[in-house]
């Protein structure tokens, strides 16, 4: 049994994920036809079918199962013997960063303005959605700013900074509930302050609801202030990483820049 190229060991763990020789090409940048070469391969040198097509996609065989955890061990043990012993930013190819919207907006810009201070990398910068905690375990992406909250333990959470709610806008027109990806989807907290309000307007944009604070008005999440309308919101905010790669030097630096960067914009400016 041998391996000729360690690559296909990587396009292996790519299918156990995706179970798609479309998906798993997509994911690794490749055509499909790449993919179904090395999977033939594999299958060639490892004597093991490794996949069976059943209604879901691509089945993994019971050698495929056993020997998928093995292999992530090895290629993570591999890749970190291979990365230079000083840390240095300018040997990163690419930063991925998914971020809650409002702190995407208020913070972004401070954020990707620092990381090119010190590196050229690619830099890749989104809204927080669905996906984003598999694709922070896939390591897809490296890090996010959300709110602090259950999290499974394959993920770490690092508090930014404590949450109040400041009700902002017209008064006397209609209320906005503005709605955060797996924040308060369920939850009604301005009810706290407010408990005779009924929300009429639900929207899922943070600059068309900024929009509409000449006729609405809503509850915002701002940093901690001893005199705003709900001095504990009991929503905090706080880095989410893969635990696995808290310690990793890569990580490192991007949460000590992150908090830099939160804690400059937060002494700029009280409200945003």
């Amino acid at each position: 049994m041998r391996i000729t190229d360690l690559n296909s060991l990587h396009v292996f763990l790519t299918l156990m994920q995706t179970h798609s020789t479309q998906r798993a090409a997509k994911k690794l940048g490749r055509s499909q036809s790449y993919v179904s070469k090395v999977l033939a391969q594999l299958r060639d040198e490892l004597d093991d079918p490794l996949f069976t097509r059943s209604a879901e996609g691509l089945a993994p065989t019971s050698y495929a199962l056993s020997i998928q955890p093995k292999l992530h061990t090895a290629l993570e043990q591999l890749s970190h013997s291979l990365e230079p012993e000083q840390f240095s930013p300018k040997n990163v190819d690419r930063i991925v960063l998914h971020i809650l919207e409002p702190m995407l907006i208020r913070f972004g810009k401070r954020i990707i303005e620092n990381i090119r201070q010190q590196t050229d990398a690619i830099i890749e910068m989104r809204n927080w959605n669905k996906l984003s905690e598999s694709m922070i375990l896939d390591e897809e992406v490296d890090m996010g700013i959300h709110i602090l909250s259950d999290k499974p333990q394959t993920l770490s959470q690092k508090k930014l900074y404590n949450g109040c709610g400041i009700v902002m806008g017209n008064t006397q027109g209609e209320y906005i509930k503005y709605i955060a990806s797996g924040v308060n989807d369920y939850e009604n907290r301005f009810q706290r302050a407010l408990p005779d309000v009924e929300a009429t307007l639900f929207v899922d944009n943070y600059m068309l609801m900024k929009e509409l604070m000449d006729i609405a008005y809503t509850m915002r999440h701002e940093a901690y202030q001893a005199d705003s309308d709900i001095p504990d919101l009991g929503i905090d905010t706080a880095t989410v990483q893969k635990a696995s790669k808290r310690k990793s030097p890569k990580n490192i630096w991007l949460v000590k820049l992150i908090e830099k960067c939160v804690s400059e914009e937060l002494k700029a400016n009280t409200t945003a």
